[in-house]
């Protein structure tokens, strides 16, 4: 069985949306890059975190019309060991967990679910899934121990001055390659975490765009008891598959 996630494209390292006003500044060095740096650095130094997010990813039909997929994710994470992530939205419901060396995945649609052996670590489970089975997990980019060596931009940054979010005044940045773009708000004030994110593919005619907006529940804990939680006793058990 293969699962996809759109999000964690921004491994691949994207770009900005090209600006329309003028007043956009390009920063290179200690200036762009290294206020992304530090929001990569802070999330990656937390033991722990709980954040929701909404994400918004264009998909093409038959090559021909461009549509729209809404989910809604609930995130907690336990470093060194523990994380669970809750997916519902338009085109899936699914439970992703991993705890001590094993990974599950449940399909909350069809009752299913998939179990495997993992390196105890977040970031090896991570990257043996992709590596191994071609799984990629929700929002994998807010995960990583590692996150300033893994996803350092290769790309021209621009900073585009402060913006207000939902009433939080944030720095807006973009960084733009070739084949890909992405634009970044990082909260300001206070801790500097990331509260959207865009990525946009040119590699094609239709420019797909993904969105994702971020809800910080708690940063240092884990809000509630969510690792408190067992897949139900008439689930089935499916084999899970090297991605072809």
């Amino acid at each position: 069985m293969k699962w996809k996630e759109g999000i964690f494209l921004l491994l691949l390292g994207a770009g900005l949306l090209v600006a329309t006003e003028p007043r956009a500044t390009l920063l290179v060095g200690t200036g762009s890059v290294k206020i992304l740096e530090n929001a990569y650095r802070f999330l990656e130094a937390q033991r722990a975190f709980s954040v929701e997010a909404v994400t918004v990813n264009e998909d093409l039909y038959r090559d021909k019309l461009v549509t729209e997929v809404r989910h809604r994710l609930r995130i907690d994470l336990e470093r060194p060991d523990r994380v669970r992530v809750r997916i519902d939205g338009d085109s899936k419901h699914r439970d992703y967990l991993m705890e001590k060396g094993k990974f599950f995945i449940w399909d909350r649609s069809y009752n299913l679910y998939g179990e495997l052996k993992t390196p105890e670590s977040i970031d090896g489970t991570l990257d043996f899934l992709y590596d191994r089975y071609g799984i990629t997990t929700p929002l994998a980019n807010l995960l990583y121990s590692d996150l300033v060596k893994r996803l350092k931009p290769r790309a021209r940054g621009y900073y585009f001055g402060m913006r207000e979010l939902d009433g939080i005044r944030c720095h807006y940045l973009g960084f733009v390659n070739d084949l890909k773009e992405f634009q970044i708000w990082i909260q300001a004030e206070g801790d500097p975490l990331i509260r959207r994110f865009v990525l946009i593919d040119k590699s094609t005619k239709f420019r797909l765009h993904s969105a994702t907006t971020l809800r910080w529940l708690s940063v240092g804990s884990v809000e509630g008891k969510p690792f408190e939680w067992k897949l139900p006793a008439d689930a089935h058990r499916i084999p899970v598959e090297p991605a072809k």
